[in-house]
Formats: C-alpha cells, sequence, structure tokens
C-alpha cells in the first residue's frame, strides 16, 4: 500500500517569533483599544461617528460606547480588544509574511513592551 502526500503542506512556524508576534499583537491591540496615549484617537473616532461626552469631556470612549444601545460598528472596534485583536493579529501575520525584516526588530520591541506591561501587573506596590 502506497502513502500519498497530503496536498496541504503546512507552512513551518518558528515557535520563538510565534510568541513575539502573540505578544505584539497583545501590545498593539492594547495600545488602539485602551492605553491612555491612544485615547485622543478614540475620542477623535467617536466624534467622527456622531459620539460624544455630553455632560464630561474626560468620559472614557470605551465608556461612551458601552452607554450606546447600537454603537457604530467603528466606535466598537477602536474600543473592543476582540473586535480589533483580529484585524491587528491578520495585520502582525502579514508582516511577517510580507517584510520578515523589516517587522522583527519592531515586533520585538514591541513584545519586550507586553511583557514588560504584563510583568508589572504581577508588583506588590503596597510595601
Amino acid at each position: 500500500m502506497t502513502r500519498r502526500a497530503h496536498p496541504v503542506a503546512l507552512i513551518p512556524v518558528d515557535p520563538v517569533e510565534l510568541a513575539v508576534d502573540v505578544l505584539a499583537t497583545y501590545r498593539l491591540t492594547r495600545l488602539a483599544t485602551a492605553d491612555v496615549i491612544s485615547e485622543p484617537l478614540r475620542q477623535a473616532v467617536l466624534r467622527r461617528v456622531g459620539l460624544s461626552a455630553s455632560g464630561d469631556p474626560n468620559t472614557p470612549a470605551e465608556a461612551l460606547v458601552a452607554a450606546e444601545d447600537d454603537p457604530p460598528p467603528l466606535a466598537t472596534l477602536v474600543t473592543c480588544r476582540w473586535c480589533a485583536g483580529i484585524w491587528i493579529a491578520a495585520g502582525v501575520g502579514l508582516a511577517r509574511s510580507v517584510a520578515p525584516q523589516a517587522w522583527s526588530p519592531v515586533a520585538r520591541a514591541l513584545a519586550l513592551s507586553a511583557g514588560a506591561v504584563l510583568l508589572a501587573r504581577l508588583e506588590d506596590d503596597q510595601g
């Protein structure tokens, strides 16, 4: 009995590159949807789609979107980690495939930042 080769060839994945890209995706997703530094961009998107803080101008974008019964999709995209994460992951995968030499140092920096953020969450600042 002869064995036939499987018609779909699996693309080899370097586990280190995969881990770096996972952390880079996490960091970019967090940056896009939750970090304070990108809040003005999220607020600009909400203004563009017709959502803005009527009372307190310091209301976070996430709270404004959560208060809506049927928020515009773009407003949801910039505040939902699950929603943005899939698109960011696609971009990370594309960057790794199309321009691996250019992407690698960027991904490494993002992964190091993500690692620092995750480790900082373990600290006990009480003493």
